[in-house]
């Protein structure tokens, strides 16, 4: 994938300015000693942070999935966040695919304001449109626009009228959307797709060719995306509190579901991201939101909105197992921090 060197460093001076902390060294002093032993850092470890970093080196569902990083932060910034293994770090920028989603429903919410969404627009951000495409090809060729995109030569997005109103897991409903609203928009040069994206969510992503597939061909690093999910903790986008509206069963079985990838007990599908829960006592609750990526890039903040986790890799296999892999990674890491007692 073609990358152009637009990845900045925000400042903790930076987010002086939107009250979220005080002012002192950029947000590298954030991340571990670079070569110090894996397990260390520069203070002392609480339990909590102690029993996390335990389980993300040897809990099984973790050991699977080679180096990667991950952190746990709330609408303050990051309380706690090192690698495992070599290779990757906070501020390591690679393919976020489905990950994408989120970022980009919550810029064309910011833009449009949710009380102003058609009953169309809504459609397609909980992918019950009725627009699919047929290709899976990331769209990554130089010069592509956003409406080549959606075109035969790629994406190639038809509207099937029997799967409107149904759930149907694809990229085609976002693609539609970004057609009639930054159809013109390159991937990179003057007023890319990431322009807007960056103006509209106060982030600093970088640009690639590839952004013109607004469901799945963004890029980041964990240092990125965590600026998005402090501001959605922080009530400071639109989506922030619209973050269980105009959801739909999403889970495999559930009523009105064509195709969903999920595979681990009942989920609803939101505005551009999926609705994680728990079952107790035969009750379904909400527990947290999150969009994960094809190739193991997983965000998350849980249902108070008072916390946010990531977990920042990228194995490119086919299919969106390596999601899935790190959501459940990624969630035994935070019971274990939460309790402060290592998980299996």
């Amino acid at each position: 994938m073609k990358q152009h060197g637009r990845t900045k460093l925000i400042s903790a001076c930076g987010l002086l300015a939107l009250g979220l902390i005080g002012c002192g060294a950029t947000e590298d002093a954030l991340e571990p000693i670079a070569d110090a032993p894996q397990g260390t850092s520069r203070a002392a470890l609480t339990v909590h942070e102690q029993a996390a970093l335990d389980t993300a080196n040897n809990s099984e569902s973790c050991k699977p999935l080679g180096n990667f990083y991950w952190e746990i932060g709330n609408g303050a910034g990051l309380l706690y966040g090192i690698p495992r293994g070599s290779g990757v770090s906070a501020t390591t920028v690679m393919p976020i695919a489905s990950a994408s989603k989120w970022l980009y429903v919550g810029a064309y919410v910011q833009s449009r304001g949710y009380a102003n969404l058609s009953t169309d627009e809504k459609k397609r951000l909980n992918f019950t449109s009725g627009y699919i495409d047929e290709n899976t090809t990331l769209c990554g060729d130089a010069g592509t626009t956003v409406s080549d995109c959606y075109g035969p030569a790629y994406k190639n997005v038809s509207y099937r009228p029997l799967q409107n109103g149904r759930y149907f897991y694809n990229g085609g409903h976002m693609q539609k959307l970004a057609l009639d609203d930054i159809g013109a928009r390159k991937g990179t040069g003057l007023a890319s797709v990431m322009d807007w994206i960056n103006a509209q969510l106060g982030t600093t992503l970088p640009e690639s060719d590839s952004d013109v597939a607004v469901a799945g061909g963004f890029s980041g690093s964990a240092a990125h995306y965590r600026v998005f999910l402090m501001k959605l903790l922080n009530n400071q986008y639109e989506l922030s509190s619209k973050l269980t509206v105009d959801s739909v069963p999403a889970w495999p079985g559930g009523p009105n579901v064509s195709y969903t990838p999920w595979t681990t007990g009942q989920a609803y599908y939101g505005l551009g991201h999926w609705i994680e829960g728990e079952t107790l006592g035969g009750v379904w609750s909400v527990t947290g939101h999150s969009s994960a990526g094809a190739f193991g890039f997983y965000p998350w903040v849980n249902a108070a909105r008072n916390r946010y986790m990531l977990l920042a890799r990228s194995r490119q296999l086919g299919g969106e197992e390596e999601g899935e892999k790190s959501r459940a990674c990624a969630q035994t890491i935070r019971k274990a921090y939460e309790l402060g007692v290592p998980q299996p």
